[in-house]
């Protein structure tokens, strides 16, 4: 029998399929060192992943994506016996899918591809051949990791699609493969880094089989297990604003034998002089602390030396003392070459979060914040060198600073001259930013802002810092607890204005890695767009309504694009309004970004409270109008969860709204209405509370232990019960 043979490799294009009846197919792939595919696929957990030998590192990638391809192409056209996988010995008779490394062991690979070492090591090719009347595809990358991308990417072209994590939202079209596109293809991202900030052991398998189905390839070292990560090409990130405390905590024991301490002669020498400011042991508890040891290697405030560092927060530490900066990177490194962090390929060098900064004349005349931050930048990268050059770490690295709150201005003086741009990059977080203007909006003041100095930079002809840029973005930022939040018409215009202006890496932080409902729109556009800024979202939306969402696509659409008016003006309502209701109930409305009536002005004009609820009125609507219309299992399933967690949004809303209108009640002198208005408030806190899955599954910061919590206004309650009881006892 004739055979039709799938290849897959280090650089694959598809030029065409034709499957006709009664003709196998073949699936060809490099094995490596195994025995066969199937042993190679999930032998992750016994290859080394981090020497030099990438011959078992790419086979078993490349057989994964053959196993994968095999399963895909069974389940889509019903024949369970055929597409076999096969070892690329020779090149099997019949027609063929030929992967990775196969495709250059067979020489079949292109002349644009004869050299994948100079191309993105994420970089793929489609292409096709006819010999001897068959034909022969390829799908082969740079790298391992490309051949991955391109199967997928091949797959997505037959029209299979991953819009959330999990077996059941897996999208596999029925087709009989008797006649195929197929696309002739070469793909690079255009943002390297794509994917979530994340730092904790948090992500299942079905989660990082999403990412890397959907090309994305940035997660954390904490995540386990990290053969796992490795196979999918997922790049591990490390490090975090807890860094000083970590490494020079001020509190911890002093590590050395101090001379002129008792009590410690069983730590190692001590190599560093003794201080005029050392007094000993101040707090009289028998143990020497760092801060003890030391007091000049922390922060000067006002005159006089402090621990200064709280855990994420607080003082930075004295950067211009050499001893500190010594012994911070010291163990810093250490982490990176024998500690938790040595699978890292990604380092996430932050100071304190929104710290202060010593006021030594020192550390002054080191210049502005941000210069001395990347003055540690510097050392840190140098401090990595020298452990590669002796052998201690292995492994290429990548810094990434920040660009971020007390350092988010631009450098003001000339980095160092060794400063390696190839290795180190700025992070441009522009945290709480406003979501109802796009990014680069004139008319939006707390967006101005960053606009500036993301020019500064990165395009200003006269800036200093000449390196790529990384765009930190908040589309779950910690304080809107994982509401339904939609930004599809946002990301439409601030991705492809981001790539514009200089950013190359991308990522969002807090993201929930179950539970998704309309959240996977957000990742699932975030990811097309990343890898291709020119995306036509409108056709990437009319995809993913009709395929999502079969007969009810086109309400679907509505009910996304009234939730994302609904909700647009999030950071005003968590970081503004929220925060003024635990206080009183005065001035809860002093921006123009966010009034009660709907109100409108040139500048800042935010979408008011009276506007939200009527979209949150017409997005229950639609939903009621949805659910009650007869769906298919699945798309039931998929609008269930979206009305589950838009039920979220619209109950916080209200529970805002109800506290509002008391707080107006109170102010009219009208206690009837007030009190109705707080009885609808204390209906609703217990309402959320009941809700204890919506805030779930994002990072530690971005949860909370039940929507009512999560409304970040809970002492609202007890302000209006004591207001209401004041009323009560005091005379007319």
């Amino acid at each position: 029998m004739n055979g039709k043979i799938f290849l897959v490799g280090v650089a694959g294009v598809l030029l065409g399929l034709s499957s006709l009846p009664g003709r196998a197919t073949t699936i060809v792939v490099e094995t490596g060192p195994f025995r066969e595919a199937r042993t190679a696929a999930r032998a992750e957990a016994a290859v080394n992943w981090l020497d030099a030998d990438r011959s078992d590192d790419a086979a078993c990638t490349e057989a994964f994506a053959a196993l994968e391809l095999q399963r895909v192409l069974r389940r889509m056209t019903g024949r369970t016996n055929d597409f076999a996988v096969v070892g690329a010995d020779a090149l099997p008779p019949g027609e063929v899918l030929a992967l990775g490394r196969a495709v250059f062991r067979l020489g079949l690979a292109d002349a644009d591809a004869a050299a994948p070492e100079r191309a993105d090591r994420e970089a793929y090719w489609l292409r096709a051949r006819d010999r001897d009347g068959r034909r022969i595809v390829l799908i082969y990358g740079a790298t391992r990791v490309g051949t991955l991308y391109g199967v997928y990417d091949f797959l997505h072209r037959l029209g299979c699609r991953w819009f959330a994590p999990g077996a059941e939202e897996e999208i596999i079209p029925r087709r009989a493969l008797a006649s195929l596109p197929a696309p002739r293809a070469a793909e690079t991202p255009a943002f390297h880094t794509r994917g979530f900030h994340a730092w904790e052991n948090r992500g299942d398998p079905d989660f990082l089989l999403w990412m890397a189905r959907n090309r994305l390839n940035y997660w954390c070292v904490e995540q386990e297990p990290h053969a796992l990560l490795h196979k999918l090409g997922i790049q591990m990130s490390c490090g975090s604003h807890d860094a000083q405390a970590r490494f020079l905590n001020p509190t911890a024991p002093y590590p050395y034998d101090h001379p002129r301490f008792t009590g410690d002669e069983n730590r190692p020498p001590d190599p560093y002089a003794v201080g005029r400011l050392y007094q000993g042991d101040v707090n009289g508890d028998g143990t020497l602390s760092c801060f003890e040891a030391h007091p000049e290697w922390f922060a000067e405030v006002n005159g006089r030396r402090i621990p200064g560092i709280r855990g994420e927060f607080g003082v930075n530490y004295c950067t211009s003392n050499e001893d500190a900066t010594t012994e911070f990177m010291k163990h810093f490194v250490e982490c990176l070459a024998t500690g938790e962090w040595k699978d890292a390929g990604v380092v996430r060098f932050w100071t304190l979060d929104g710290g202060k900064w010593c006021q030594c004349a020192r550390c002054a005349a080191l210049g502005s914040r941000t210069d001395r931050n990347l003055l540690l930048v510097n050392r840190l990268a140098r401090e990595i060198k020298r452990a590669r050059a002796a052998g201690r770490i292995n492994r290429p690295l990548i810094i990434r600073f920040l660009a971020y709150a007390d350092v988010l201005e631009p450098p003001t003086r000339p980095l160092p001259p060794d400063f390696d741009y190839a290795m180190c990059s700025a992070t441009f977080f522009p945290i709480c930013r406003c979501y109802v203007h796009e990014f680069d909006d004139p008319t939006c003041a707390r967006n101005a802002r960053y606009v500036k100095n993301l020019h500064g930079w990165a395009e200003d002809p006269h800036r200093h810092y000449r390196g790529q840029i990384c765009l930190g973005e908040y589309y779950n930022v910690s304080g809107y607890k994982c509401l339904p939040l939609c930004f599809m018409h946002t990301m439409a215009h601030d991705i492809p204005y981001y790539y514009e202006h200089g950013a190359r890496h991308f990522h969002y932080m807090h993201c929930t890695t179950k539970n998704w409902g309309n959240k996977a729109l957000t990742n699932y556009q975030m990811a097309r767009q990343l890898w291709n800024p020119r995306t036509d979202c409108e056709a990437l939306w009319t995809d993913y309504f009709a395929t999502r969402y079969g007969p009810v696509a086109k309400e679907m659409r509505r009910f996304y694009e009234t939730l994302e008016k609904m909700l647009a003006n999030v950071t005003e309502l968590k970081y503004g309004l929220a925060r003024r209701l635990n206080r009183s109930g005065k001035n809860l409305f002093p921006t123009p970004h966010l009034q009660y009536p709907a109100r409108h002005y040139d500048h800042d004009d935010g979408t008011d409270l009276v506007e939200m609820l009527a979209a949150a009125a017409t997005g229950r609507w639609i939903i009621n109008a949805v659910q009650a219309r007869p769906l298919p299992p699945a798309v039931a399933r998929r609008v269930a969860e979206d009305e589950r967690l838009f039920t979220y949004g619209e109950r916080t809303l209200r529970f805002y709204d109800a506290a509002c209108r008391a707080w107006s009640a109170l102010a009219a002198n009208h206690e009837a209405r007030a009190r109705a208005d707080y009885r609808e408030v204390v209906r609703l806190a217990d309402l959320l509370r009941q809700d204890t899955t919506s805030t779930r599954w994002a990072s530690s910061h971005a949860n909370a232990p039940n929507a009512f919590e999560a409304s970040r206004a809970t002492g609202v309650l007890s302000l209006l019960k004591h207001a209401l009881e004041k009323r009560a006892t005091t005379p007319p």
